[in-house]
C-alpha cells in the first residue's frame, strides 16, 4: 500500500514509518524538517511541508491509499497545528477522494476522561489541558468528515519495544490509582493493522498495554 504518515518525526509517527516499511508498504513521510527523520529506505519518500499550509498537503495525499495522522502537542505549547492541521488534511483528502484516515488522539479526550484514573485526570487537567483541548477539536473534525476513519486514544506513551500485547475498546475502565501505559511501537502496530481492516471504522478507541 501507499501510506502517508503525518507527524512522522514524532515518537509514534516514526514508529509507524519504520513498521510500515518493514511490512512492505511504500511510505511518504510528511515533515517540516526532513533532517529530524533518521530513517532511510528505498520505499521511503520524505516530503517537506506544513500541515498549516494546505498547498503543501495536497500533493502529499495524491496517489496514497491511507493516511496515519500522528500530530501531537506538548504541555504548555500553543498553536493550531493539531486541530487546524487535521482540518486541512481532511479537506485535502476529500478533494482527491482518499478515504482511509487513522488518527492518534489521547486518553482524556471526550468521554474517555471519565474512564481515566485519578492521577491521569490530574495530569490531564493540568499539564495536558492545552493539548487535550486541541485534540477535542481534532476529533470532532474527524468525526464530522466524510472519511473512513479510526481514532485511537493511547494511555501514557513510552519508548519501549513492541510487545504485541495490548487492550483495545471503545471504553476501558481503569483503577483509581492506575497510570496505564503503552509503547508507541504497539500503537503504531495497531494503526497499521487498520490499514485494510473494517473492524473499527468509525470508532473511537482507547488502547493500553497489558
Amino acid at each position: 500500500m501507499q501510506v502517508l504518515v503525518i507527524g512522522a518525526t514524532g515518537g509514534t509517527g516514526r514508529q509507524a514509518v519504520i513498521q510500515a516499511l518493514e511490512r512492505g508498504h511504500f511510505v511518504t513521510a510528511f515533515v517540516r524538517d526532513p533532517t529530524k527523520l533518521d530513517v532511510q529506505h528505498p520505499n521511503l519518500t520524505v516530503l517537506r511541508g506544513d500541515v498549516l499550509k494546505p498547498d503543501t498537503l495536497l500533493p502529499a495525499v495524491r496517489r496514497q491509499d491511507a493516511v496515519i495522522c500522528s500530530l501531537g502537542g506538548r504541555p504548555g505549547q500553543s498553536g493550531d497545528a493539531v486541530a487546524g492541521g487535521t482540518k486541512h488534511l481532511i479537506a485535502a483528502m476529500e478533494q482527491v477522494g482518499l478515504r482511509r484516515l487513522l488518527v492518534v488522539s489521547s486518553l482524556g479526550v471526550g468521554d474517555s476522561y471519565a474512564d481515566a484514573s485519578i492521577p491521569s485526570k490530574l495530569f490531564i487537567k493540568t499539564f495536558l489541558r492545552g493539548p487535550i483541548a486541541e485534540k477535542e477539536i481534532q476529533e470532532r473534525a474527524v468525526r464530522e468528515s466524510k472519511l473512513d476513519w479510526v481514532i485511537v486514544r493511547p494511555t501514557r506513551l513510552t519508548n519501549d519495544s513492541a510487545s504485541g500485547r495490548y487492550e483495545v475498546a471503545e471504553h476501558l475502565k481503569f483503577s483509581a490509582i492506575a497510570m496505564p501505559k503503552i509503547s508507541r511501537a504497539d500503537v503504531a502496530a495497531f494503526l497499521l493493522d487498520q490499514l485494510t481492516s473494517a473492524q473499527y471504522l468509525g470508532k473511537t478507541l482507547t488502547i493500553t498495554g497489558q
